[in-house]
């Protein structure tokens, strides 16, 4: 009875790690790639959406690079940079037709998520068609490590 009841722990711990990887789920927390600030994705209305939550001490905190000069004072915890992603038909651990602001640049572009396995994401951002792009790749973390900003 104590191995059944181990066996069923372990699955419990170890099933949401499975199911991402199985069926190309990228929500959960993420940190960039230059580990400067994780990434929320959840579900939304619009398909796919990302915000930030944890910023490294020192880091950005505001807009500043912004297009709009109006937006520029717009706090950086809490802002949305991905935004519009549906999962590919044919291919179910990619999610396309999406968009990535990129902060530090201040622009916006077309992007693909990809989930290669379920403590990792490529991210691709590109201009016209994904050939034409770059791609960082995102690590799966835990939310107690990475506190909510404020």
């Amino acid at each position: 009875m104590l191995r059944i009841l181990a066996l069923i722990a372990l699955l419990m711990v170890l099933s949401p790690t499975a199911y991402a990887q199985e069926t190309g789920d990228p929500t959960g927390l993420w940190l960039t790639e230059n580990k400067r600030s994780a990434i929320s994705i959840k579900r939304c209305d619009e398909g796919l959406c990302g915000r930030i939550v944890w910023i490294i001490e020192g880091g950005m905190q505001t807009d500043s690079k912004n297009p709009d000069e109006t937006q520029r004072e717009r706090r950086m915890c809490g802002l949305k940079l991905l935004w519009g992603f549906k999962q590919h038909p044919k291919n179910v651990k990619v999610w396309d037709g999406g968009k990535i602001y990129k902060a530090d640049e201040g622009d916006t572009y077309n992007a693909t998520l990809s989930v290669k396995d379920a403590e990792t994401l490529s991210v691709r951002g590109y201009v016209g068609m994904p050939l034409l792009g770059k791609s960082q790749t995102w690590k799966r973390v835990n939310p107690k490590d990475y506190p909510t900003c404020k």
